[in-house]
């Protein structure tokens, strides 16, 4: 896990002191959709090959659905209350 952080301390070091041109950012984003797509792509591969995953399937799939529909609900609602508490009082100002 260590590894992951370290990795991670590196490329925010490298992106925070601008050690890196314009040019090389570009190519940084066309790879990151890259190696993401395929990570997506071995996620979904590993998912279809395990039996039970696709056996619990309908089960996992409405609480999936569930859990989506309530956490933008939940985030619109809070989004919603903390405009009406901040916003409306700084346009009294």
């Amino acid at each position: 896990m260590w590894k992951i952080f370290l990795v991670l301390a590196v490329g925010f070091s490298i992106g925070f002191f601008g050690l890196i041109k314009d040019k090389q950012i570009k190519i940084n984003s066309r790879l990151q959709t890259l190696w993401l797509l395929l990570l997506i792509f071995c996620m979904g591969v590993s998912i279809g090959r395990n039996g039970e995953v696709i056996q619990n399937l309908p089960a996992l799939g409405g609480k999936a659905l569930l859990f989506a529909v309530l956490a933008v609900v939940g985030s619109v609602a809070f989004v919603f209350i903390l405009s009406k508490l901040f916003l409306e009082k700084e346009g009294e100002k």
